[in-house]
């Protein structure tokens, strides 16, 4: 995932924990009301200074926008990623066991 898809998905639930619309949103830091909206849709990628006024209003610093661990589905593509294999084949393992074991009492 790249880093402006990062920010558009960190942006929005960011936005949606504060209890934000786009719309209050972008009025919030003094744009129109479908400016949150460009952003999201990744129409538009804001200048430095309004990433700060984001920020700002979401009461968050604004490095978290860029954290690809930060929004859920950032975390549960990671999680998946980094331990996704490893449960998989612990739990394949754990199954063919079983059913050794269980072939055995048959």
């Amino acid at each position: 995932m790249g880093i402006r898809e990062v920010f558009k998905e960190n942006l929005k639930f960011y936005r949606q924990r504060a209890g934000l619309t786009q719309e209050q949103l972008s009025e919030k830091i003094g744009y129109g009301t479908g400016y949150i909206s460009e952003i999201e849709s990744r129409r538009i990628f804001p200048k430095p200074e309004t990433i700060d006024k984001i920020a700002s209003e979401l009461q968050i610093p604004a490095h978290e926008l860029f954290d690809n661990r930060a929004c859920p589905r950032n975390i549960q593509q990671t999680f998946h990623a980094v331990y996704g294999s490893r449960l998989e084949d612990e739990l394949k393992r754990q199954i063919n066991k079983i059913i050794e074991e269980t072939c055995r009492l048959i």
